[in-house]
């Protein structure tokens, strides 16, 4: 082989070569891009932490236990809980002894606290049958109020911007005997303002409401 012939076969051996290596390189690099794209997402990168679940985008006017007109919004500068309650429902009557009770007793001396209950049944729960519910209770009215207006107009307001479950009639005497005539949500819903930070429920820890609360009532003081 002439020394031309060498050289030339030297120059096509390195190119094949160069060939062959940049063809796997770029087979490796979509082999690569492939595996990225089918493997499962990446998640959790740049999440926000959630510490609200809604906020109020309306207003509405209500009537209390001693007659006098107020607005929901009144309380924008507490934290309050909001239950659904009517003055003959046992249930009610159970769950705010148990448990409603025992958290008012604890927090009732922070000014930035108040429980809100609102009448499911406002036709047959007049005020004086509110206020009777309330002394009972032993509650202070400066800090535990009792609260209707025209059923369609709060049922409305309380499913759609509330965002409590629906209210249904129960039918069966044996039933409403035993549990009233108005199957409704007994959680207790927890405020900062305008904004629903915590739903509860019964069956889940006490302490975890109460937890809550106090977050709750840390984040209002330092917002003021």
């Amino acid at each position: 082989m002439t020394d031309k012939k060498k050289i030339v076969f030297i120059y096509v051996s390195v190119a094949v070569v160069s060939i062959v290596i940049l063809g796997m390189s770029l087979l490796l690099a979509g082999l690569k891009k492939e595996k990225r794209r089918d493997g499962p997402p990446a998640t959790g990168i740049g999440k926000e932490v959630v510490d609200e679940m809604a906020v109020l985008e309306a207003d509405i006017e209500l009537e209390r236990e001693d007659g006098s007109q107020v607005m929901l919004s009144d309380l924008n500068d507490k934290v309050w809980l909001a239950v659904q309650f009517y003055a003959a429902c046992p249930m009610c009557a159970e769950r705010n002894a148990k448990h409603l009770l025992e958290i008012y007793k604890e927090f009732k001396g922070e000014s930035d606290f108040l429980v809100a209950c609102f009448s499911v049944d406002p036709e047959d729960d007049t005020p004086e049958k509110l206020a009777d519910v309330r002394d009972r209770l032993g509650a202070d009215r400066e800090n535990w109020w009792f609260l209707k207006t025209e059923r369609e107009k709060l049922w409305k307001f309380m499913t759609e911007q509330m965002f409590f479950t629906t209210i249904l009639e129960r039918l069966e005497p044996a039933e409403i005997a035993s549990k009233g005539r108005w199957a409704h949500d007994l959680g207790i819903q927890v405020y900062r303002g305008n904004t629903l930070v915590h739903k509860w429920d019964e069956g889940l820890p006490v302490d975890q409401l109460r937890g809550e609360i106090r977050e709750a009532l840390y984040e209002i003081k330092r917002e003021k």
